[in-house]
């Protein structure tokens, strides 16, 4: 594979190729994802429940979610890389989103930056373009809202809803965004805005007519168990499979038979003899 850039995503847009997209939150895991059939690697705010434990996204600070960036950027070649900016980072003011978003640009060596937000952020998320950070951009259901939401609803299920998520995406575009994620719509609201739009379009839980999916690395895997989105599907049981790993080294241990005498180093007879000199009973 070689380094996927923008143009190839706009490419593939063209030619009605689905991009595939997937989180990383750590080097190992982005090293495996840098051997798959990756396109886009998303370092998400997701990382606050999956790795750190947080109850949601918007516990999650930018030093946090920049450490765990630069772990992943440490791991990736080829995949775009996108990183959330966490709640708080951008929402306050234009300077302060120009401030964070760059420092995250600089310090992770991203690709672009991902930022929640409608119509009400149009003028904060074309302020960070205007200085020349590529943006990602996100609307439907926007998980940093989820007190608001009062939990994680569709969106877009009403014409005024519908309207709103439309303009704004529409709006993002115009502001000069280079890509965008749709999540928790209807799919007819999700295949407009992908027909429309010149820029690469890609979901979650939002329906198939798009130019791609995003979904969270453990959520596939079975690897969290605290919340199940309802659209998930999962290919692997990798939790299982790690507790029954575990299980058998364990046993191992308790039975001794790890680690195996062939691969436990030794002193020469010499060496030993010279330990005996020093201590008798060695």
């Amino acid at each position: 594979m070689t380094k996927i850039r923008l143009k190839d995503l706009k490419r593939k847009k063209k030619n009605n190729e689905k991009a595939v997209l997937i989180t990383a939150y750590d080097y190992s895991t982005a090293k495996i994802l840098d051997k798959c059939n990756v396109d886009i690697v998303l370092m998400g705010d997701s990382s606050a429940m999956v790795m750190l434990g947080y109850e949601s996204t918007i516990e999650i600070s930018l030093s946090e979610i920049i450490m765990l960036s630069k772990a992943v950027r440490r791991g990736l070649t080829n995949p775009y890389f996108i990183v959330d900016m966490p709640f708080l980072s951008y929402q306050p003011s234009e300077e302060e989103a120009i401030k964070n978003c760059g420092k995250v640009l600089k310090e992770t060596k991203c690709d672009c930056v991902k930022m929640e937000g409608d119509l009400d952020f149009i003028d904060i998320i074309k302020s960070v373009i205007n200085v020349g950070i590529p943006v990602c951009g996100h609307i439907g259901m926007t998980p940093q809202k989820f007190k608001l939401y009062n939990g994680y609803p569709i969106k877009g299920k009403t014409a005024k809803e519908a309207k709103n998520i439309i303009e704004s995406a529409i709006a993002l575009e115009n502001a000069g965004i280079v890509m965008l994620i749709i999540e928790n719509i209807p799919d007819e609201i999700s295949s407009y805005i992908t027909k429309i739009l010149k820029i690469p379009v890609y979901t979650i839980g939002s329906g198939i007519n798009c130019d791609g999916q995003i979904i969270v690395y453990h959520d596939i895997l079975d690897l969290f168990e605290d919340f199940k989105p309802r659209f998930i599907k999962i290919y692997d049981h990798i939790g299982e499979k790690i507790k029954k790993a575990v299980n058998k080294y364990s046993l191992d241990v308790q039975q001794g038979k790890f680690p195996q005498k062939s691969k436990t180093p030794h002193l020469k007879f010499k060496e030993k003899q010279k330990l005996r000199k020093i201590f008798p009973d060695f």
